[in-house]
Parts: structure tokens; sequence; C-alpha cells
């Protein structure tokens, strides 16, 4: 058995540089990168757009000229964020996503972030996801990340429970601002009752039998970018771990808080299931032979 991210031979190797970035002062930091990603940028010319989306993130995007054709997005990691983010496995899931053809190309890792490839389109709403169309394109580009095999020919394992019961021993018993502390104890559940509910979560989803595949784990909507005439991109993979496929369903089709009609429910699984059972099949059969 194994949950870990397996990357393939003959993906591209990953470039490590010696810089920090203040994400409060972004600049000089980013024309270091620059120089090395883009060498023929002359720095006094090089602009600098900051998307504010990102929750635990600071992201930058760089380019030249007048078009934002050519744009090396920049990312420094939030602070303490590697307490809930493996890092390591990040770059494993941009350069397995990559080797699939289904990832931005990743540039380079420097000391607090990384520098990637910026995808041409539109960040979708949930209004958008809930047009028919487009949540059969996002269900079809799901299920290319469920068909990737990078487990080394081992047997697939979850780590979901594993990675709660870590965030679990993250989460504060009290704060020192007195306001803060009050919310927290009129407003949020104990941490013995949310143990007790993954408990219950874990004894009864684990009888379901649901497939273990890589899964993105973060399809907020703002991560799905669309490309008219073109498929969905799911450009943000740092969550890509070995999940239930379930739990990716799940985290795509109740993006705003409420659920999906039985039209979008149905046809997230039907566009899923006929894309991703028959690479399913034919991994499962070489696995036997090979034993």
């Amino acid at each position: 058995m194994a949950n870990y991210i397996h990357v393939p031979e003959g993906a591209p190797l990953v470039p490590k540089l010696d810089v920090i970035l203040d994400e409060h002062d972004y600049r000089a930091g980013a024309l270091k990168l620059i120089k090395t990603l883009r060498p023929h940028w002359k720095p006094s010319e090089v602009k600098m757009k900051s998307f504010t989306d990102g929750i635990t993130n600071k992201l930058i995007g760089c380019y030249v000229g007048g078009s934002m054709q050519d744009v090396v997005l920049v990312r420094v990691y939030g602070n303490k964020t590697e307490l809930f983010v493996d890092r390591e496995n990040e770059v494993k899931s941009f350069r397995v996503l990559q080797a699939h053809r289904c990832a931005p190309r990743l540039y380079c890792t420097f000391n607090n972030g990384l520098c990637y490839e910026f995808l041409q389109g539109v960040a979708l709403e949930p209004e958008h996801i809930r047009s028919p169309a487009m949540f059969r394109h996002i269900a079809r580009q799901m299920a290319k990340y469920h068909a990737i095999h990078a487990h080394n020919g081992w047997v697939p394992q979850s780590d979901l429970w594993l990675k709660m019961s870590k965030f679990f021993s993250l989460v504060p018993t009290h704060f020192e601002d007195p306001e803060k502390d009050q919310r927290l104890n009129s407003e949020v559940p104990s941490t013995a009752c949310l143990r007790d509910e993954m408990i219950w979560l874990q004894q009864n989803l684990s009888k379901l039998g649901s497939p273990v595949v890589l899964c993105h784990n973060d399809l907020l909507c703002k991560n799905i970018i669309y490309k008219q005439q073109e498929d969905v991109s799911l450009p943000k993979s740092l969550h890509l771990l070995h999940r239930a496929i379930a739990t990716d369903w799940r985290c795509s089709v109740c993006p705003a808080r409420t659920p999906p009609g039985p039209e979008m429910s149905n046809s997230l699984t039907t566009n899923m299931l006929g894309t991703i059972i028959k690479p399913m099949i034919l991994a499962i059969t070489s696995m036997n032979l090979q034993v």
C-alpha cells in the first residue's frame, strides 16, 4: 500500500533558486527570479500584477509589454503554511501533472515559493459551474486526474484521515485576544465534538468502497480556468493526494455550499466515469500481470 506521489521517469527537473521574497516588498526578489527565468527581459520593463483571490499565498504575475501573453506567476508561501501543506509533495504534484499534460509548467522553486506558467482564461464563478456544458468540462478534466497512476505499481492508499488528524493537532484551543477567544468558544464546535464527527465519518465512509485515486482536493471555483472553445484547466494542484474518488467530486459540485441538483450530480458522475473507468480497468489488469 502507498500514499505517496511517485514522479515518473522523464518528468522535467525543477531548479531550486536561492532567493527569498518579501511578500510585502516583493519586486526586488521577483526580479532576481526573472533574471534567471527570462534573461532577455529588461528589469526596468518588467511589470507586476498582484492577484488577490488567494487565501494563504501571495501571487504575483510578472510580464513585459502591453499584454499578458507571456506571464511568469510567482507564488510566495503564506506564513506558517508549511505546517499543513507538504511543500515537497507540492513540487512532485506539479511534475506528475505536467508529465501528463494536466498542469502548467513549473519553472522553478525558491526558498519560500515557486514560479510557474500562467494559463490564459477565465477563473470561474459559482454560476458558471452550474452550466451543464461547463460542469461536463470540469468532470472530464477531473477524470483525467483520477486516471493518473502515481503510485509506482503499489495499491494506492488514502491519507485523508491521517491528514485530518494532523489538521486537528494544529487547531488552537484558545486565543490571548478575549474577543477571538469568545468567538472560538461560542461559534466553533469543541475539538472533542469535531473529533467524534470525524471518527463517525471514518467508520461509515470507509465502508463504501469508493476507489482510491489521485485527487485535486482544492476545487474552488477560482481554481478552475476556462478558455473559450477549449477545455477547462485545473492549474492549482498543491493538494494532489490519493483520496477516495467521491471526495474530489464533493469538492467540485458544492463550491458555493449549496447542494447540486439531480441533473448536475448525474451528469458529473456519468462524465467522470465515462472517462476514467476504462483506464482504471487497464491499470488493474497490468498490475495483476506484474504480480
